[in-house]
């Protein structure tokens, strides 16, 4: 009974790893963490995070929101690409909400779809 039990625990841990993880909770405190944490959360395909959200996640109120969101924009230019649309949806992966927002979102749906399309 116990072995599938911590089997079952390893493989729940082993799907929480994260290659390019942000700085663990409490500690982005200078401004180059505060690029990475942005650049993570775009690459990652996820919005921009408002201070609240970050203060909570990271358990410290001193935001340093340029910093951020130049990681964000940074991390914005490489993932919204067509080829990177095109490799989320063949990967079947949601398209991301990083890119709802930028200049060619249209374009890259339509390349995400057409990757979703020759996945299927």
């Amino acid at each position: 009974m116990k072995l599938p039990v911590i089997f079952a625990l390893l493989l729940i841990l082993a799907g929480c790893g994260s290659s390019t993880a942000p700085p663990p909770a409490g500690q982005a405190d200078s401004p180059s963490q505060w690029y990475q944490v942005g650049y993570h959360d775009a690459q990652a395909g996820k919005i921009v995070r408002d201070n609240d959200a970050l203060a909570e996640w990271f358990g410290n109120p001193q935001i340093d929101r340029d910093a951020y969101l130049r990681g964000y924009i940074a991390g914005q230019q490489e993932l919204c690409l067509p080829d990177q649309a095109f490799s989320w949806g063949q990967q079947g992966r949601s398209f991301p909400a990083a890119c709802d927002g930028v200049k060619d979102a249209e374009r890259l749906r339509q390349q995400w779809q057409q990757g979703r399309d020759k996945a299927n």
